[in-house]
């Protein structure tokens, strides 16, 4: 599938990434905690503002291309999951017109990947976009029923005379969902906690285009904390409870993540250090860092 699509991701990354470079780009943010002490240092990650007042009016100027390069991935993810039902006896032919797929997956029971097997909801959001944006995309493509003012694209649908309008920030999510599947099933990034999180949020943003029920996720946030473990009578303990109220004491409003660094330290010795990443984070309220279990997050 990835053969089919290096352009559109190509040019949808592009453009994301640039608009990430206008709105600025926060790296990620460190807390640094000492066990069970309530200071805490929090190192702020390098921010960056571009102020590109005409490289944004290009990125307005080809919000069409967007759209219609975004609805192309949408269109090969499910053409490619057509052709994988081919290759197995579902189906006896893919069809080319967009019409005729739709109704093809709506009445077939396909055999889906695993990304969407084991999270249904992936499936279920992604073929709304689908089928709600293809009489907007064939508005686009064959009667220029759009408008672009500043940072806002209006799209018609001539025969419902439905409108759909979205703003910069819109299309962001819509590019970065979209990429985000392309991505995710041809094995390029990792369907993680964080990413579905992320997902989840971006379709609440985009609730006037699928018409589903939201998620009510917050934007996720990903951080690293640094716990440092002085030796206590029992050994070294790290308090992971203590941690996780601490990083929502200090970003109250948002769903937060974290990488967890620990540092056993013996008086001004450092005795070890832990690495965990967001996915292998204990879900307990201690950890005793010195079981075997933990030896292969050891550094070092």
């Amino acid at each position: 599938m990835i053969n089919k699509l290096d352009y559109e991701i190509w040019v949808l990354d592009f453009l994301g990434n640039s608009q990430d470079l206008f709105y600025g780009k926060t790296d990620i943010s460190t807390i640094q905690l000492t066990n069970r002490q309530q200071n805490a240092n929090i190192s702020e990650g390098i921010q960056e503002h571009i102020g590109a007042s005409y490289g944004q009016r290009i990125i307005d100027a080809l919000t069409p291309l967007t759209f219609t390069a975004s609805y192309k991935i949408l269109d090969m993810v499910y053409e490619w999951i057509l052709e994988e039902n081919e290759s197995i006896g579902v189906i006896s032919d893919v069809p080319w017109r967009f019409s005729q797929k739709l109704k093809l997956i709506k009445n077939t029971n396909l055999q889906y990947p695993p990304l969407f097997a084991d999270n249904p909801y992936l499936k279920d959001y992604s073929f709304a976009f689908f089928t709600n944006l293809l009489p907007y995309r064939n508005e686009v493509i064959h009667s220029h029923s759009f408008s672009v003012t500043r940072d806002n694209i209006s799209l018609v649908d001539k025969k419902t005379s439905g409108i759909l309008e979205l703003d910069r920030m819109q299309m962001g999510y819509l590019v970065k969902l979209v990429l985000a599947l392309a991505q995710c099933l041809t094995g390029k990034i990792s369907f993680d906690v964080y990413l579905d999180r992320l997902i989840k949020y971006h379709f609440d943003k985009l609730a006037m285009i699928h018409k589903l029920q939201i998620f009510n996720q917050k934007l996720p946030l990903v951080v690293k904390v640094e716990l440092t473990v002085p030796k206590e009578d029992n050994g070294y303990t790290a308090d992971l409870k203590f941690v996780r109220e601490q990083v929502s004491r200090i970003h109250p409003q948002q769903d937060v993540l974290f990488n967890l660094a620990i540092i056993a330290q013996d008086k001004d010795c450092i005795i070890g250090e832990w690495y965990f990443p967001v996915n292998d984070v204990p879900n307990i309220d201690v950890l005793d860092i010195e079981k075997e279990q933990y030896n292969g997050f050891k550094q070092g």
